[in-house]
């Protein structure tokens, strides 16, 4: 379960690749709240130039979430189509593991507040019925934000002078 690539066999045209990964490639840990639930896929075309290798192309991984408002499980592919990887080659016949670096951009490709969908209604703060599914007959609280304020028009004011 690696994404290796051998540079000895890359023409100097460059060479396309493509697979698909177990999810477990993710190694998400199961508080992370995400879950990879389908293959990692990716499409790659790599090249050696001198000591290097470039490898460009698209990663794509099947993700459970769970949305940031109303807690309910949803999936999303995340994807990113501008994959970019840079390695040193020091021996041509040395197998290059691109795991991390696949891994690396999937991730990064998560949303801080995943979302079910973008007119999700979340939770009633009160109650904490889920508003997508059902209406609850909670009232919302009254404003109470300025209330320490109002009585600071009775306070007396001291003047420290004699």
């Amino acid at each position: 379960m690696a994404i290796m690539i051998e540079p000895w066999r890359i023409p100097e045209e460059g060479k396309d690749i493509e697979g698909e990964e177990l999810p477990e490639l993710l190694a998400l840990e199961k508080d992370a709240g995400a879950k990879a639930v389908g293959p990692i896929r990716y499409d790659l075309h790599a090249q050696c130039l001198e000591h290097e290798l470039i490898v460009t192309g698209r990663v794509e991984a099947e993700v459970q979430f769970t949305c940031s408002r109303c807690a309910e499980p949803f999936q999303r592919a995340v994807q990113d189509d501008s994959f970019f990887c840079e390695k040193e080659v020091l021996n041509l016949h040395e197998t290059l593991d691109l795991t991390n670096e696949v891994r690396e951009t999937i991730i990064l490709g998560f949303s801080n507040y995943p979302l079910c969908q973008e007119s999700c209604r979340g939770l009633c703060p009160q109650c904490g019925v889920n508003l997508n599914r059902e209406q609850c007959g909670c009232k919302p609280p009254e404003a109470e934000r300025w209330s320490a304020l109002s009585g600071l028009d009775k306070i007396e004011v001291k003047n420290g002078s004699t």
